[in-house]
């Protein structure tokens, strides 16, 4: 996913001390040796980001993703009235073959 930000501004923290700035230290002790200075002169600019059209793209298909459900509520009804009524049976071929397929999707 691509995008492209513009408009940033830095706040660049040097070991100067600016006219407009705050000092930062950890302790006394080692003030002089720590201290940094965060230049608060640089005026707040709105940030952009443009989004590619892909990037837009592959939003747009998590949206519709995240709002599809998981489970097949149909299906789980008719299994379990299956199930109930002792006519679903289980192919232990089947559900092998099915788990080694799901395996080799994952071996390439």
């Amino acid at each position: 996913m691509a995008a492209e930000i513009t408009g940033i501004t830095k706040t660049p923290i040097s070991g100067n001390k600016a006219a407009s700035g705050n000092t930062i230290g950890s302790n006394t002790q080692d003030s002089e040796r720590t201290k940094k200075t965060v230049d608060t002169s640089i005026p707040n600019s709105i940030d952009k980001i443009t989004l590619t059209r892909q990037a837009e793209e592959l939003r747009m298909i998590e949206k519709a993703m995240n709002e599809q459900t998981d489970l097949d509520n149909e299906r789980v009804e008719n299994l379990k009235l299956e199930i109930d009524a002792g006519r679903y049976d289980i192919d232990a071929q089947r559900v092998a073959e099915k788990f080694i397929a799901f395996e080799m999707m994952f071996v390439a």
